[in-house]
């Protein structure tokens, strides 16, 4: 949507990442806290290899969704807008996260929603992607 470079927080990737497992993910203990909802890799080797990936604006890129990625901090005094978009097959499924590393992010969605859409208790995670997502081409099997 605009020019983005290190000094406006562009995306940064680590090559390569992908071909592992997915990591556990938390809150970075950072000074002065994070968004809510910005949750990070809590293991991953830093000497890793990092590439800052310079847009301009109409640039779309495409990854792996196990690819550690993530943005810097805007150092400017304007804004940072991208679009993020998510794709999966209509034939995907929705895995159970229960007793996993995903398992605290399930609940702070459904907390979310609980209290964005006023029903407490009344819709799990299935039914939160269920009802945001898009079919784009094809036929709507699970999720």
């Amino acid at each position: 949507m605009e020019h983005i470079d290190r000094n406006n927080g562009c995306l940064v990737v680590l090559p390569g990442t992908h071909k592992g497992t997915l990591k556990p993910h938390d809150y970075p203990q950072w000074e002065g806290g994070v968004n809510i909802m910005y949750h990070g890799i809590q293991d991953y080797d830093k000497n890793n290899a990092r590439v800052h990936l310079v847009m301009e604006k109409g640039d779309t890129v495409f990854f792996h969704p196990l690819l550690i990625h993530g943005s810097g901090q805007n150092r400017t005094q304007g804004f940072r807008k991208a679009i993020s978009c998510h794709f999966a097959s209509s034939s995907c499924h929705y895995i159970d996260v229960t007793g996993t590393s995903q398992e605290n992010i399930e609940k702070e969605v459904v907390s979310i929603a609980d209290r964005f859409y006023g029903m407490k208790g009344g819709f799990s995670l299935k039914d939160i992607w269920r009802f945001r997502a898009r079919l784009v081409r094809g036929q709507r099997i699970n999720l």
